[in-house]
């Protein structure tokens, strides 16, 4: 009895021994290993897979709770050619970002302070000494003169805009992400800086959120745009779609000269920042049909409006004319098409912006970053605030998926 247990321990001993050496010999190959996801507070993003997705409506529901917040502060660089003259070194002192994923789409969430709401892209005004219309600039003004500072601030809209590479095109994207297409010091006739690619193979997918031009309206969406090689503005819509507005803009003859008038107008609206496609058809704008020496403008159907007497469409000192005529108009639908691949909501609040947007994993469009495979994507990342150019900007940020 002895016997027989002792013969049965030596063999437990032996294939137990047998066991480990085989274990000891297993390669990676052989074993389902997790490896750690290291993720890097400063720089990177981490989209969490969910099964039911976000409501896209601009309100933060229990949902991103889960999911890791991204914060950082964008800075306005130094380029030549005064691209940037009055932002320069502007600091938006927190971005926040998050992200979730599930099948078939890619959510993000992004918060951002912005002290004003920015609507006012190159609303018209009437000049009563020149007695001509003109439209609010998109840039500072300044002291030609003295090479001064500046002497009217810019009317023009919030945006926001990501970078992405396109199928790894881009060389060393990674260690410089944005900053591979942007070229400065370039000719005056040129832009100065602009961006485009190096070389005819590299592409960059372009995020555009637009404020006024779709991006509270028309569609809720977020431009789908692409950057390549063409000399000096490499950037373009994606091929599918169109743009969603036109400037409001026409020429006329007063009598004396051609001038720029508005083309519709909507009579005595205060804080008129857009017109819609549906307030044209509907005659709730009217078409401007002329224009007198003095500025009166005469509207289809015979109306007329006298800014010299009505002072509301005079600038108001440093600000826009109360009765400020829109600088475009918009459709109602949005870019459809390839163009309107990204659907956002954008709310303004307290100070911030807040927007939920979308896209799906991938799209098929060749235009298009695919995350299909969830593997890493660096981006860079840049917030406009009442800006047309100048663009405070965060490069080198990595986009994980959390498996």
């Amino acid at each position: 009895m002895k016997r027989t247990t002792r013969i049965i321990f030596i063999l437990s001993l032996a294939v137990v021994g047998r066991m480990m050496f085989d274990l000891s010999s297993c390669t990676n190959e052989d074993q389902i290993i997790e490896e750690q996801q290291v993720v890097n507070s400063g720089t990177d993003l981490l989209s969490m897979p969910v099964t039911a997705a976000p409501t896209v409506d601009g309100t933060i529901d229990a949902l991103w709770e889960n999911s890791p917040i991204l914060e950082f502060s964008t800075v306005v660089p130094d380029v030549t050619g005064d691209v940037f003259r009055g932002y320069t070194g502007n600091i938006i002192p927190s971005v926040k970002l998050r992200s979730v994923y599930d099948n078939e789409n890619i959510y993000f969430l992004a918060e951002w302070a912005d002290p004003t709401q920015s609507y006012e892209r190159n609303p018209w005004y009437f000049n009563p000494t020149t007695k001509k219309w003109a439209q609010e600039k998109g840039t500072y003004d300044f002291d030609a003169a003295t090479n001064g500072g500046s002497t009217r601030k810019p009317f023009y809209e919030d945006k926001m805009s990501m970078l992405w590479n396109i199928n790894s095109s881009v060389l060393d994207w990674n260690s410089a992400t944005c900053y591979k297409s942007c070229h400065t010091g370039l000719p005056a006739a040129d832009g100065s800086s602009r961006h485009f690619t190096n070389f005819t193979t590299e592409k960059i997918d372009m995020w555009h959120w637009k404020s006024v031009r779709g991006g509270v309206n028309a569609g809720n969406q977020i431009h789908d745009q692409y950057q390549d090689n063409s000399y000096p503005n490499g950037r373009k819509s994606d091929v599918g779609g169109t743009d969603v507005y036109v400037n409001n803009t026409q020429s006329l003859n007063n009598g004396t000269a051609v001038v720029s008038v508005p083309k519709y107008v909507i009579p005595n609206r205060t804080n008129n920042y857009w017109i819609l496609d549906s307030e044209i058809t509907a005659g709730t704008a009217k078409l401007v049909t002329a224009v007198d020496a003095n500025g009166v403008l005469t509207l289809d159907g015979g109306s007329t409006i006298d800014p010299n007497t009505d002072t509301g469409y005079q600038r108001a000192g440093a600000n826009a004319a109360p009765k400020g005529i829109a600088g475009l108009t918009l459709k109602d639908a949005g870019y459809g098409g390839t163009q309107g691949d990204i659907t956002c909501k954008a709310l303004w609040a307290n100070g911030k912006w807040t927007m939920e947007f979308k896209r799906k994993l991938t799209t098929g469009d060749t235009y298009d970053v695919d995350f299909s495979s969830l593997t890493d994507q660096y981006f860079g990342f840049a917030i406009f605030e009442n800006a047309q150019i100048a663009h405070s900007i965060k490069p080198n940020l990595v986009l994980k998926f959390k498996k």
